[in-house]
């Protein structure tokens, strides 16, 4: 059981759909329904959030069920607890289920801006080994944001056409900077692309879709779908 510390940084910009709201003249113009399906988001709302992701990769198959929640503790500070479950299907081998490892989030507010519509925020996670390492599911105690000691990027932009319903596009970047030497990313960049959208059928209430799709030759993965629920309150 090992213990590796990474600090997250995140930097979110929602140019197209602020403009919108700026032109509807409401008060949020800081990503009101605006919610990404890759990047992180750096706003300290309180909400309970349910996430799904399906990976098909090289070496099989990977489905993710994630309920998390999140509460603001301070005006600055907010903490999120997740709990995951995990399905692994590798290529000529057993497929396997179950709880993989809690995580606890924190996330800092550091800059707001006050004339675009942009925060930076940072964070860590502390990750409690309730997985089973045997059966690939976790089990690993971590202060991390990632697996890995991994370097990541991400910029979304979406475009509210509807009061209800939101387009977006995701351009995100991944490097291993640390790890083994036959990682596929190890000292290389993928890039890509997730094209999705979000629905706002009831108030406070938003379904996010998308497909997250490799552009560079250096991948771990071929695609992943990924689908959020996401209830403030």
């Amino acid at each position: 059981m090992g213990t590796r510390v990474v600090v997250f940084v995140v930097f979110f910009v929602a140019l197209l759909a602020a403009t919108v709201a700026w032109a509807e003249g409401t008060d949020d113009i800081y990503g009101e329904f605006v919610y990404p399906l890759v990047t992180r988001r750096p706003f300290l709302d309180r909400e309970f959030e349910f996430r799904a992701d399906h990976e098909k990769g090289p070496s099989g198959r990977v489905t993710e069920l994630r309920g998390s929640l999140e509460i603001p503790v301070l005006p600055r500070w907010r903490v999120g607890l997740e709990i995951p479950l995990v399905f692994t299907d590798p290529r000529d081998q057993h497929s396997m289920g179950g709880v993989g490892d809690l995580t606890l989030e924190n996330k800092f507010l550091l800059y707001k801006f006050r004339q675009r519509p942009g925060q930076l925020a940072a964070g860590f996670e502390v990750r409690l080994p309730t997985g089973s390492e045997r059966r690939g599911l976790g089990g690993e105690a971590a202060i991390e944001p990632f697996n890995r000691q991994e370097l990541t990027a991400g910029l979304a932009t979406g475009y509210r056409l509807s009061r209800w319903f939101l387009p977006l596009l995701e351009l995100t970047t991944r490097t291993v900077i640390r790890g083994a030497e036959d990682d596929p990313l190890f000292q290389k960049t993928q890039v890509s692309l997730t094209p999705g959208f979000n629905v706002r059928p009831w108030p406070e209430t938003t379904f996010a879709v998308g497909i997250e799709l490799p552009v560079t030759h250096a991948r771990e993965f071929d695609y992943v779908l990924r689908a959020r629920f996401i209830r403030e309150f």
